[in-house]
This record gives structure tokens, C-alpha cells and sequence, in this order.
């Protein structure tokens, strides 16, 4: 969340353009808690909940790379990720974001603009 909170849970309900969704948390279950998309930084789409705090991602491009222009985006918080977003995506209020290391715990990440400190294409 943009206060430095972390929500981690299953959606069923999130579309892109959508100004809510619903999040059934990953501990504990319950009933689900409604998410304003404006008050979120980004949505992580991750391979395991508890991940690798020892992992440093990978900080450089392939000359071979995914499809998408080559962009590093970083945080009003400081954290900052290299990846992949689609071509006219960086003038774009939210979008998608690969990250360029497939070790990462993260798969993709839907990134709210407001939440940025600074979006850098790479040639």
C-alpha cells in the first residue's frame, strides 16, 4: 500500500481499470477486505508468499530480452526494479511490469504511477 503497508492474500475480483477490488487475506482467511486501486503502490504477483529477503535481482538487461520496452522503475519508498513494460505504457496511469530476472519472487507487478519517484526507459 502507498503507507508502507503489506496486504498479502488472493484476488478474484481485480480488473486493471476497475477503482476496487477485494483481497481474501493469505493468513488467517475471513472475509475479504475491499482495496481502493488509488491507494495502492503496485500489486505484486509473486511465486510464494514468503519469498527470499537474501535475493538481490538481477540489475541489467539480456542483450536477448522479453518483449516490451526496457524500463527502471523506482518507488517514492526507494525500491526500485528492472524490467519490461509494454510500448506506450510509460505515460500510462497504471500498468504491468515484468522483471527482467526470472529468479525473481515476483512474476509481474501492476504498478500504480502515482507511486513512482521515477520511470527511466532504457535503450
Amino acid at each position: 500500500m502507498q503507507g508502507g503497508a503489506i496486504l498479502k492474500g488472493l484476488t478474484h475480483d481485480f480488473e486493471p481499470a476497475r477503482p476496487i477490488f477485494h483481497l481474501l487475506p493469505a493468513e488467517g482467511g475471513g472475509v475479504p477486505i475491499r482495496i481502493e486501486l488509488a491507494q495502492t503502490k503496485a500489486l505484486f504477483y509473486v511465486k510464494d508468499y514468503l519469498g527470499n529477503r537474501d535475493f538481490v535481482a538481477r540489475r541489467h538487461f539480456d542483450e536477448v530480452q522479453k518483449s516490451g520496452r526496457k524500463a527502471v522503475i523506482t518507488f517514492h519508498d526507494g525500491e526500485s526494479l528492472w524490467g519490461t513494460i509494454a510500448d506506450g505504457d510509460e505515460n500510462a496511469d497504471r500498468f504491468f511490469f515484468y522483471p527482467v530476472d526470472e529468479s525473481d519472487n515476483n512474476i509481474r507487478v501492476f504498478v500504480m504511477r502515482s507511486s513512482l519517484r521515477d520511470l527511466r526507459i532504457v535503450s
